[in-house]
């Protein structure tokens, strides 16, 4: 299902139903199920289980395939030639069967080509359903009805939180007098005021808990949701009542009804995050603090919502879009509050960016912690490299420093001695000859995820997509372009076009090392380093230790 309002996955339950009812008058076995609710095939967001079918068809574990619509299995061309590939590379047919349009025999000619026209078919109902969308959104917006919940400070009804209000009315005073974003999201912080979204669980602080094991309760959900064999509910109450529910609520039989569909839980099929979230939820297990950052700080009190105003600007994120008209609901800070706060926040950015300043920001990590350091000048004309505190970030130590300039200088003479090796260039060249297809893969998945943020760009816009929705969006996209650039960064052809102009011998690599500009010496540093951890100090002095700068971790 595309769209699980509720989140009780009526209709993926009763699609299951009429699937095993035609297996059985097939006379097929028991069917294991592959299900992603609330994952629109159209969004380009992975699908788990629609990948594990995959593999499973190219591992030879598929006898057959029954979905009740062709549409139910894929919505772009793209996953239905991933379908055929697999299929086509059993020895044996495998069967497909669709509940709304009988069998198809993808082994044959005819039957692709059915396919495939069912395929653009159904690409085309979404599109003109986005399209039929985005035209009653934009009418909406005209009209000045506001599109799902108006965020921070007002309720599920549109109604005041005066707590809420009054948080906002201080930070957009402080904002036009001047106040800095940091230092008002580290004010907040310091007093505990609690974040837009706090206390509720989500899928991105499901992740996050996972990603640095800050709750173990969490992993302990996940592990017994994803093993290898179906988890019983009693197993799941008993997680949840350790990791703090109530002993009342976390029963077997309340596990079985908060599980919205019984398949579920069937074989090795597991939870999605978003489904953990809320299952922790409803056990009433309190989710890690939250905390204000800048960059937050700026979004809350940007909205358009906030003076009554609906804000529409497809292509643009929330806070920018123009203020279309005025709404129906009472607002808490005046329009040309807003307006002023809007002039005092918007930053102009070139294409380009600013020239950098610091050679090794962001390629230097702390000992400690592992965050990235960041450069800054120091009181005698000099710089350093830190791990600062952030608001909003725990992670970050705060802790470590070391001397800018003397870390540069033996860097450089640590990428000056790599790029005098020939092995460099000629290492490079071996690499090419067996990475085109990774290569290919890698730009046309920038391109991808290009196309991606901008069709979802105007969905946000257009309100059609909540802040967590998209917020997700970028998280995913996010990591699968670092994974992307990863792969053109270590791409022999990227590496020559770097080296270009560099020249071959140690003198006059030196000469060209001093001359080149920041820019310049970090794209070469970008490429042939992947990191470079500086340790912790091991005694109080506070003279420049060189120990402490590790061995360059060079890209494969």
């Amino acid at each position: 299902m595309s769209l699980d309002r509720t989140g009780q996955a009526l209709g993926v339950q009763r699609q299951v139903e009429e699937c095993r009812e035609r297996c059985r008058s097939l006379g097929w076995p028991e069917p294991k199920i592959y299900s992603d609710n609330d994952i629109s095939a159209r969004s380009g967001k992975r699908r788990p289980s629609f990948e594990r079918l995959l593999l499973d068809v190219q591992s030879g574990y598929v006898d057959g395939i029954l979905a009740w619509h062709l549409d139910r299995v894929l919505r772009r061309v793209v996953d239905l030639e991933r379908v055929l590939d697999a299929i086509e590379s059993q020895r044996s047919a495998i069967p497909v069967v669709f509940l709304q349009a009988g069998e198809i025999d993808l082994t044959t000619p005819s039957g692709r080509l059915l396919a495939r026209i069912l395929a653009a078919v159904a690409a085309n109902e979404g599109d003109v359903k986005s399209a039929r969308l985005s035209a009653q959104r934009a009418q909406a917006a005209q009209s000045g009805q506001a599109h799902g919940p108006l965020g921070y400070g007002y309720d599920d009804l549109r109604r005041i939180i005066p707590e809420e209000a009054e948080v906002i009315r201080e930070v957009a005073q402080r904002v036009i007098e001047g106040g800095t974003l940091y230092s008002i999201a580290s004010d907040l912080n310091d007093r505990r005021v609690p974040t837009p979204g706090s206390g509720r669980w989500d899928a991105r602080r499901v992740g996050r808990a996972v990603e640095h094991n800050q709750r173990p309760e969490v992993t302990a959900v996940i592990d017994a949701t994803r093993g290898d064999a179906a988890i019983a509910p009693a197993v799941l109450a008993r997680i949840l009542r350790n990791a703090g529910g109530s002993s009342s609520t976390c029963t077997a039989a309340w596990v079985r009804d908060q599980m919205w569909a019984e398949h579920v839980m069937s074989d090795d099929h597991g939870l999605d995050d978003s489904t953990i979230a809320k299952l922790l939820a409803a056990a009433g297990i309190p989710p890690d603090r939250s905390y204000w950052r800048a960059a937050n700080v700026r979004a809350m009190v940007r909205r358009g919502s906030l003076c009554g105003w609906r804000e529409f600007s497809p292509g643009q994120r929330g806070g920018y879009g123009a203020l279309t008209s005025q709404g129906d609901w009472t607002p808490i800070l005046s329009k040309e509050t807003i307006e002023d706060i809007r002039r005092v926040t918007d930053r102009p950015r070139s294409r380009r960016g600013r020239e950098p300043k610091y050679l090794l920001a962001a390629i230097l990590k702390c000992g400690r912690c592992g965050s990235s350091l960041a450069g800054s000048p120091t009181a005698g004309g000099g710089f350093r490299y830190a791990c600062s505190k952030q608001p909003g970030r725990p992670e970050t130590c705060g802790g470590l420093t070391i001397t800018g300039p003397q870390t540069d200088e033996i860097v450089s003479m640590a990428i000056i001695d790599a790029v005098a090796e020939a092995k460099v260039r000629t290492g490079a060249l071996k690499r090419s000859n067996g990475s085109s297809s990774a290569v290919v893969s890698a730009e046309k998945e920038l391109v991808e995820l290009g196309r991606l943020r901008r069709h979802y760009g105007l969905e946000f816009a257009a309100d059609r997509l909540h802040q967590e929705e998209w917020d997700a969006l970028r998280e995913g996209w996010a990591i699968r372009q670092r994974a992307a650039e990863r792969v053109l960064g270590q791409w022999a052809p990227n590496l020559q076009a770097v080296l270009s102009d560099v020249p071959k011998k140690r003198p006059d690599i030196e000469k060209w090392w001093q001359e080149a500009t920041v820019r310049r010496k970090r794209e070469l540093l970008q490429v042939l380093v992947e990191r470079i951890e500086i340790a912790p100090r091991t005694r109080s002095s506070n003279r420049f230790d060189p120990s402490r700068i590790g061995e360059p971790i060079w890209r494969a």
